[in-house]
């Protein structure tokens, strides 16, 4: 054993193993150190995407018009970490159009980009824009006024709306230019309308088929002015009764404070409309009465003035009675006969009246008749209905409705 350590090449070897050893545990500590030095996932690769990127676009301006360029694209960037969170936060790329070299019409175009690290992998979508290049030109267009009658409150009338300033010059591709076919400013009242308008309006271009074309309008805005109105009119009351007073009681007149009424609408119901109707219900009326009462708008009519007229209701009740002692007397009677009246004794009838005093005053005994028609009868004892004639305005009632007489053939006949 002695001789075998006191071997040369045994201490080599062994100076050899420590060696190895100490150099890769060494190695292993400065690899371990070196990976805990650096961010997870530093070196690894990652993928981001920029939404709403802002698309520039370099183009002689003074003299083409430019249509179909995207506002924005959306930018997707692949490559280290550091890079992609740099490019993120900063935002220092730009993306962009050239159209410097590009002759006037339809064309297919890349999207660029430009000042992205060298670092990345850069992709934009949509990568081609679809675009038009046209000559620039500036007209002068008339503006109307757009504006819907229908939102007038009922009885408001609309004059023709003033446009200020009544033209605009309209800056746009020559091609898009000669489509123009309505220059409009649309008014928007937010609800029925009771009064003149005055709003500031963004004028709209259309094409023949209302498509809204792209076009630089100047100025953007105009001021529109309805004015609206509520045209009016005098006309006659007209006083028209309705309904049946109660019992006994008679409708003398209607008497209303005013005679004249103004009313408001639109001017062709006003023209047609020649008096205004107040119905007075008299239903419920059994003296005389003082009320007020709506006036009833007729359909294109908004307003009265007054709203509500005074009425008076003058009646009266028909309660008055008297009696009237009326003789009967006969028609018809036959040649050669007598009559006698057995009932009513003494051959009269009472005869009560009811209705108002002047009524009563005129209503006189000459005004009455009371009879029996003897027409057909023979010699003998009969019953008869008695019949009246006598003024329609008043009510009457007999004391008897039949009466009993006799007949009696003549002796010298």
């Amino acid at each position: 054993m002695d001789k075998f350590m006191d071997n040369p090449w045994f201490v080599r070897i062994i100076a050899m193993s420590l060696a190895l050893l100490l150099f890769f545990s060494v190695n292993h500590d400065m690899n371990k150190n070196n990976n805990q030095s650096k961010p997870n996932g530093m070196e690894n690769n990652e993928v981001e995407t920029i939404v709403d990127v802002p698309v520039e676009v370099y183009y002689d301006s003074e003299n083409l018009v430019v249509n179909g360029i995207p506002n924005t694209v959306d930018v997707t960037i692949e490559g280290q970490r550091r890079f992609v969170e740099a490019a993120k936060r900063q935002r220092d790329f730009t993306v962009f159009v050239d159209l410097s070299n590009v002759s006037i019409g339809d064309r297919r175009v890349p999207i660029l980009y430009k000042d992205f690290s060298d670092k990345l992998k850069v992709k934009i979508e949509p990568a081609y824009a679809e675009v038009s290049i046209q000559e620039k030109v500036t007209e002068e267009f008339t503006v109307e006024a757009e504006f819907n009658n229908n939102t007038l409150a009922e009885g408001f009338e609309a004059d023709s709306p003033v446009v200020d300033p009544k033209t605009v010059q309209i800056t746009g591709g020559k091609e898009t230019i000669e489509k123009i076919s309505y220059v409009k400013a649309s008014i928007d009242a937010g609800g029925l309308i009771t009064h003149s308008l005055k709003q500031d309006t963004k004028v709209t271009v259309l094409d023949r088929h209302l498509n809204k074309l792209d076009v630089f309008v100047d100025p953007e805005f105009v001021t529109v002015t309805v004015p609206v109105n509520n045209p009016r009119k005098t006309v006659p009351l007209k006083i028209k009764q309705t309904g049946t007073p109660l019992n006994s009681t008679i409708i003398k007149r209607i008497e209303t404070d005013i005679n004249e009424v103004i009313v408001y609408g639109r001017t062709k119901v006003l023209e047609q409309l020649k008096e205004l109707e107040l119905e007075v219900d008299v239903s419920k009326i059994d003296k005389t009465t003082e009320l007020e009462l709506p006036l009833t708008h007729p359909a294109g009519v908004n307003k009265t003035t007054p709203e509500k007229v005074k009425v008076k209701i003058v009646a009266e009740k028909n309660s008055e009675e008297t009696s009237l002692n009326i003789p009967i007397e006969s028609k018809g009677l036959a040649e050669g006969l007598d009559m006698e009246i057995l009932a009513p004794a003494e051959g009269a009838v009472s005869i009560k009246l009811e209705g108002n005093s002047e009524e009563l005053k005129k209503a006189v005994e000459k005004d009455f008749e009371v009879f029996m028609n003897m027409e057909g009868l023979k010699a003998g004892e009969h019953e008869l209905d008695l019949q009246v004639s006598g003024p329609q305005d008043v009510k009457w009632q007999l004391s008897t409705e039949k009466a009993k007489v006799r007949l009696k053939e003549r002796e010298n006949a």
